[in-house]
């Protein structure tokens, strides 16, 4: 539950310290004491700070962002796991975001290498927010080494907190095909159908759908399931044309995760469903 001022001067004793000052002096904490217990609590208690909004000046102002900043680059991983769950938190926030922006290689790299399941759980927590949110473009968040350790996870986790988060379920590419993207096709594939070319009028010109096909298979090979991806069986309709310089939705969800793993998926202009499918795909990591 987020709390109100009025909750907080309640709660607070007369001779009480109140939530900014304490905030405060935890964050001294952190740097004065050399026991590492004592920083574990100290985190713990700053990220259970950070779930609630009306404590986010008090961070800010105390530069807490900078101790959650020193947890992830420590060798513990309890001070790591509470410095992603912080950062998760406070992610909605302008200047949290600002400054996750600025650490994204740190946590992106933290997230490729760990084996610790919680911290997998905050970072994708961490992820989907940012990309819910439009805070961080999708290309610089979803690089290699991510793409590689969602896979990984996506084979080998037991988790169903990890298997059923939502940043692991769907992905939604916004495209817009032109008729250099139909000729280009055309030339690869032979397919010099009229009804892709110059030769139909535009507004009954329709894109390959071979190529809208492809463009699913993309998505499947390399963001969901991600790397290492084989299409053992397909089923798909095409509904209505696909038309060129408009734009155009892609989203694949993934129904099942397992070695060999189930996927739906669609492409929608001005929200009509204009080719829609499912997959099994089997699904592997780079050491199979």
């Amino acid at each position: 539950m987020f709390s109100s001022h009025r909750t907080l001067k309640r709660r607070t004793p007369a001779q009480g310290i109140d939530r900014r000052e304490y905030i405060g002096h935890l964050v001294d904490e952190y740097y004065t004491t050399t026991n590492i217990e004592a920083q574990q609590q100290v985190t713990a208690n700053l990220a259970n700070f950070a779930y609630d909004p009306i404590n986010w000046p008090h961070l800010l102002e105390a530069e807490a962002l900078d101790v959650f900043l020193a947890s992830l680059e420590s060798q513990d991983q309890t001070l790591k796991l509470h410095g992603i769950a912080a950062l998760c938190n406070i992610c909605l926030d302008k200047t949290g975001v600002k400054f996750i922006r600025e650490q994204l290689q740190l946590i992106t790299g933290l997230f490729g290498r760990t084996d610790h399941p919680e911290i997998v759980l905050h970072s994708l927590a961490l992820f989907y927010q940012l990309l819910e949110s439009g805070a961080v473009d999708k290309d610089l968040l979803l690089n290699p080494l991510v793409l590689r350790a969602v896979q990984e996870w996506r084979v080998k986790a037991h988790d169903q907190r990890i298997l059923s988060s939502r940043a692991l379920q769907q992905v939604q590419v916004v495209k817009r095909f032109t008729q250099s993207d139909l000729e280009q096709f055309a030339q690869f594939t032979g397919d010099h159908n009229y009804i892709h070319s110059l030769e139909t009028p535009m507004e009954e010109r329709r894109v390959h759908g071979a190529l809208l096909n492809a463009v699913v298979a993309g998505i499947m090979g390399t963001q969901l399931p991600g790397p290492g991806t084989v299409v053992l069986e397909q089923s798909f309709k095409f509904l209505k044309p696909c038309r060129l310089e408009t734009d155009t939705l892609v989203t694949v969800r993934l129904l099942q995760s397992r070695k060999i793993s189930t996927v739906e998926y669609d492409i929608r202009q001005n929200d009509d469903v204009v080719f829609a499918g499912s997959a099994k795909l089997l699904t592997r990591s780079q050491t199979d």
